[in-house]
């Protein structure tokens, strides 16, 4: 009997401690949010265009839209489709990977205010509507 009694506070005390290590804690992806990160920025040259592929991971639970496109050594930087095409929204689901090629989303420089060499690296700046500015540093190939 008395050793039940002293068993009983042992075995509370050892299901406290293994429930207070149990904690779980929220990722970005449980609790919302937006998170998008840029990746592989390269950039090759296409007659006197400079044509930009990367990659837009969104690993939060919710999406946004780049409404703009921005950089310093071009007057002119604009979103398009595959086809040549301008965009001038485009929606970045949440937890998923947007990769922009050749064949599809991309982004084109025109009218450089500056020539690039080949191994040069710059940034170019995606407008995104929650996010605001998230800049892709991007190789010239």
């Amino acid at each position: 009997m008395i050793a039940r009694r002293a068993a009983r506070p042992l075995l509370l005390g050892i299901a406290l401690a293994l429930s207070v290590g149990c904690v779980r804690y929220p990722t970005v992806t449980d609790s919302g949010g937006v998170r998008i990160r840029t990746e592989n920025g390269r950039a090759v040259r296409q007659g006197s265009d400079v044509i930009v592929s990367c990659e837009i991971a969104s690993t939060g639970k919710y999406g946004d839209v780049i409404v703009a496109v921005t950089t310093p050594v071009a007057r002119q930087a604009q979103l398009v489709d595959g086809g040549g095409s301008p965009i001038r929204r485009l929606e970045v689901p949440g937890a998923t990977t947007v990769r922009f090629t050749a064949d599809g989303p991309h982004i084109v420089l025109a009218d450089l205010q500056q020539p690039l060499e080949r191994g040069e690296t710059f940034v170019v700046t995606l407008m995104f509507q929650k996010s605001g500015g998230i800049g892709i540093v991007t190789l010239l190939e």
